[in-house]
Formats: structure tokens, sequence, C-alpha cells
């Protein structure tokens, strides 16, 4: 146990050295780079959207033959197909251009020479006194253009109906008493479609950064053994340290050099979320609010605290798993168990994001080797209660306080024991004779 008790200053001079090889490497270098870029241009998606929306516009002619319509019915069929824009300069999907009942045939001519995409030609039927609509275009008839036409329609012909009727729309919609609470008053309040879809959006893209980062910085732990054990490196080491120091000093330099890049693409993010606006305004001339889609405070802290634990939990394992083998070659087969694991709780928790609310999520979130997971996806997306995340913290802790003195054990015999690939039986039964 002498080595638990002089685990300083070795294990950070291992530490140190394993994080400077990494870092240091080109590919490290291009691709945390590569990274932080794509992360950079993920977050300027709306600024394309509104680019791509803005040089793309409808023209419309509408004829009206009809008589005794609504008085709003032209700001109604407007309405309907721009929506209601908040800025009056703000970019209108449709360009609508409303023509006397004579002028069919000039825009029948212009429709023609490509002046208007469509035309719309509104009638009165003589028997049953509803409005009539023939619309001329050459685009496809489940396009964009003819199904956002088709539905302003519909909500016109009600509104004149109803005209016809002696009430409107905006009589039937008039406001009444109603309100959402929740289930309690210790219970969130409700969110909206919107709120829900963005939080599960950021649900899911933080679980695949976190599984990405167990996979890619367990494996490099793993390899890191192995490599050094397959060229007898370790042989020197252990002259001068002990395996103990030697396993925190790999499993706190890579994870160093993985919360480096990391960082690297978190600040490329939050870059350019705040870029957002500068940039809509420079591309299109128009403000845009900075959207952050839920990333709050608390759900990042969740998600840095997730992601350390997480992270060690795995590369303790990781670790001991690459102790086996004497070569880089077999680290894949020897850690393809852990692979599952892993796999697992990736999956559980994608599902989880589909069914926030059900029992097993709950318990799953609790649950060491799952909880990195599924506790994130209920964080950001504000289905946990402060209690839950702190049992889950401390689950995780005690489990890696076990792990680490498996790992210990396994990895003090793995790293002595060469030749063949050892079978986890073989180094168990050496790991309780080990020191």
């Amino acid at each position: 146990m002498s080595g638990w008790r002089t685990l300083w200053p070795n294990a950070w001079y291992i530490a140190v050295r394993e994080y400077r090889s990494r870092v240091r490497t080109r590919s490290f270098v291009v691709g945390t780079v590569l990274l932080a870029v794509i992360a950079f241009a993920t977050t300027q998606l709306p600024v394309l959207i509104d680019y791509t929306s803005s040089t793309i516009q409808t023209q419309v002619a509408v004829v009206v033959q009809a008589t005794g319509m609504p008085p709003d019915s032209l700001a109604l069929f407007g309405g309907q197909l721009n929506g209601q824009p908040a800025d009056p300069n703000a970019h209108l999907p449709f360009v609508i251009s409303w023509l006397a009942a004579g002028d069919e045939a000039s825009a029948q001519k212009d429709l023609e020479a490509g002046k208007y995409d469509a035309l719309l030609i509104v009638t009165r039927d003589a028997a049953t006194n509803d409005l009539g609509f023939t619309l001329r275009t050459d685009s496809p008839a489940d396009g964009r253009a003819v199904v956002g036409i088709k539905t302003a329609l519909v909500s016109l012909e009600i509104e004149d109906r109803l005209y016809r009727a002696g009430t409107s729309t905006d009589a039937l919609r008039a406001s009444f008493p109603f309100s959402v609470m929740p289930v309690s008053g210790a219970s969130a309040a409700p969110k909206n479609i919107s709120q829900e879809v963005s939080a599960s959006l950021l649900s899911t893209g933080l679980i695949v950064l976190i599984f990405m980062a167990i996979i890619t910085y367990g494996v490099w732990v793993a390899m890191s053994v192995a490599e050094e054990k397959g060229s007898r490196v370790m042989e020197l080491m252990l002259n001068a340290t002990t395996p103990i120091q030697m396993l925190a000093g790999k499993v706190i330099g890579n994870g160093g050099a993985g919360l480096t890049q990391y960082g690297a693409i978190l600040g490329a993010v939050l870059a350019g979320l705040l870029a957002q606006g500068p940039i809509h305004k420079a591309v299109l001339g128009t403000e845009a609010g900075t959207s952050f889609g839920g990333l709050s405070p608390a759900v990042l802290a969740a998600f840095v605290v997730l992601f350390i634990l997480g992270f060690v939990l795995y590369s303790l394992l990781y670790a001991a798993l690459g102790s086996m083998v004497s070569r880089q070659e077999d680290v894949q087969s020897a850690t393809s168990p852990l692979m599952m694991v892993i796999m697992v709780g990736y999956f559980m928790s994608v599902f989880a994001v589909q069914a926030i609310d059900a029992s097993w999520v709950k318990i799953a979130s609790l649950v060491p080797f799952f909880s990195p997971y599924v506790m994130l996806a209920r964080v950001s997306t504000g289905h946990v209660e402060p209690w839950e995340f702190a049992l889950a913290v401390l689950l995780l802790i005690a489990t890696i306080a076990v792990a680490l003195f498996v790992a210990a054990r396994i990895y003090s015999a793995g790293v002595l024991l060469y030749g063949q690939r050892l079978s986890l039986r073989e180094v168990l039964k050496a790991a309780r004779v080990s020191r």
C-alpha cells in the first residue's frame, strides 16, 4: 500500500509527460482545430437558413373576381402566407400583387413571361355562394409554394363563410380563461414545444460529446499503457515509480488533454453563439438575437461534472484492460466488453430523451455506469430534482473509488506480465497477490 501513500509527485510527473506528449502531436492539434471550426460553423446554421430563405421569394398575382368578400380577406391571406413578422422590413417568402377582375389577361401574359411564379384567380360559385380558386403555376403540386398557398386559402374560405354567417374568425378566437400549472409546487414550470425541442437537441448534442470523449480519451489511456508495456519502457519506469502512480498519472494526463480539446470546442461554440447577431447583421442587414438553445450555466456545470466523473471512471477501467495486453493491436479486443457497456449507456440516453419522465429513465440515471449519459439528458431537459443529481454524483464518486482500487490491483499485476495475451481470470489471480 506504499504506492497509495506516495502517490505524488511521481503521478504528477507522469501526468505532465502524458499531457505534453498528447497535445504536441500533429493529430491532436489538427483534430482540435478542425473540431473547433466545425463547432463554430454549426452555430451559424441559423444565419445560413435565414440567408437561404431570403434568396427565395414566390411572386404571386391574385385576380379577385368574387364580390362580397370579408373586408380583411386580403390581409388575412397575406398574413397566412407570410406569418406576422415583427420587423416590417423582414424578408417575406411570398410577394403578393392584388389585381382587379379585368386584369386577368395581362396577368396571364406576365405569368408566361416569368414576372410571376403563380397566378391565383378568386371566383364565387353561383350555386353554393362559396369562393372558388384556380391556381396557375408550373411549381410542383406538393411543393412549398403550392402547399403554402392552399393552406392560406383554407383560412380565407373559412373566413368568408363565417362572414356570410354574421361572425368572423376573430370572434371565434376570442380568448377564454386557461392556464397550465405544474403537477406540484416543486415542479418546474411547463415548457412550450419550442423549448422542449431545443432542450432535446441540446441534450442529444451533449450526450454525443460525452460519448465521443469517453471512447476517444479512454482508448488513449489504454493505447498508452499497451505502447509502453510493448516497448518495455514500462520496465524502466517501474524502477522509479509504482504501478498506481503510473495509473493515476495516465488518467490525469490524458484527461487533461481531453479537457483541453473539449475546452477549445466549447469555446468555439460560445464564440459562435455570441457572433450570431453581428454575422446575421453583416450578411442580411438585420439583427438576430443570440440563441443558446437552453445551454444555461447549470446545464453547462452539470455537463462538466458528469464529463469528468464519467471519464475518470471509464479511463480507470480502460487502463486496467490495457495493461492486460502487450501490443497495441490487441487493445480493441481487450476493451470490447467495456465498449459494450458504454454503447448501452449511450443508447439508453438516446431513448431516454423521448421518454424523459419514465421510471426506468429515473432509475438508469442513478446507475453509475449510465448516469453520465442519462442524468445529463434529464438535466438538459429540466426533468430532474437537485437531490437526484447530487445522489447520482455521490454514487459516481463511490463507484470511482471502488474502480480505482480494482483497477489499481489489475494494473499492478497486468503491467508486470508479458508474453501471450492474458485472460481477465489470470490477471485477477495475479492481482490478488500484488501490492
